[in-house]
């Protein structure tokens, strides 16, 4: 299958080099992104079972963050009479969450835009608005890629949410998450139903992982070098210029890029439609 990347016309350079952006969540065009409705930590038996299970390491750390607490009593001692309250402890760790609930998506959202990069990909390349809107009005290009290609397989286990695409999830309202029982799928692969014409898989990788790193506020740009035979072929904007052209054309003359398919996008204003043609030679 195919999945296709839509370019803005300065991004030949980085293609080039065989470089593609994972971007972090928090540089997407859509503000829902990473902004679940969290309505719970988990359930209040959930709250009691590892309140209970980690009662005794709970009470250490905080032993531990509090200087004139161990300057008066030993940690034993503190330890046996926190046992004592255990259930006042409990109670009043259920009555922080609503609390807790209110800074989790900033916290998320933080977490996440410092660890993990999206590629954005979709199963079509002839959609005016998406050719307009992240292809700089039909100037810049489309790449599709191979996603049997071992570049989009990387898991490292079946469980595994990252390093492979993801197909987009479209709801009228968003997942409504208790923490402790959410998926992958709810935080990072559900979008609004209005956003359902792009037809979009995502893959996410670590940043950590990133080949190359330009400084940029608010979010660095992590660049990840990609195989060229995962590409198979590359489609021109409309709007093109001239210079562009060339400069694709010699680059899919080399011998490393010479299994790419170049084509050509071709408006048809009896439809508003776009025409995807296969240049000769």
């Amino acid at each position: 299958m195919l999945l296709y990347k839509y370019f803005p016309p300065a991004r030949i350079a980085s293609f080039r080099d065989c470089l593609i952006r994972f971007t972090q969540y928090g540089d997407f065009n859509d503000p829902f992104e990473l902004n679940p409705h969290i309505n719970k930590l988990a359930e209040e038996n959930e709250i009691r079972a590892i309140v209970e299970r980690d009662f005794v390491k709970i009470i250490e750390e905080e032993y531990c963050k509090n200087p004139i607490i161990s300057a008066f009593i030993s940690k034993e001692n503190f330890i046996s009479l926190a046992i004592t309250h255990q259930e006042s402890v409990k109670d009043a760790v259920i009555g922080m969450e609503p609390d807790v609930v209110k800074l989790l998506p900033g916290m998320l959202q933080k977490t996440a835009n410092s660890l993990i990069g999206a590629l954005s990909l979709s199963e079509i390349c002839d959609h005016e608005l998406m050719w307009s809107h992240y292809a700089e009005e039909h100037k810049g290009f489309v790449v599709g890629f191979d996603s049997a290609h071992q570049f989009f397989n990387q898991q490292k286990s079946s469980v595994d949410e990252l390093r492979h695409p993801r197909k987009i999830e479209y709801r009228d309202r968003p997942p409504v998450i208790n923490l402790m029982k959410t998926t992958g799928t709810e935080l990072f692969f559900v979008k609004s139903s209005r956003w359902e014409y792009e037809a979009e898989w995502r893959m996410l990788l670590p940043l950590s992982e990133a080949t190359a790193i330009i400084k940029k506020d608010p979010y660095a740009i992590h660049l990840f070098k990609f195989p060229t035979q995962s590409v198979k072929k590359i489609i021109l904007g409309a709007r093109t210029t001239d210079e562009n052209k060339t400069i694709v054309r010699e680059m899919l003359a080399g011998y490393e890029y010479s299994h790419i398919e170049l084509y050509q996008a071709q408006l048809e204003s009896s439809s508003y439609g776009i025409i995807i043609e296969k240049e000769n030679g």
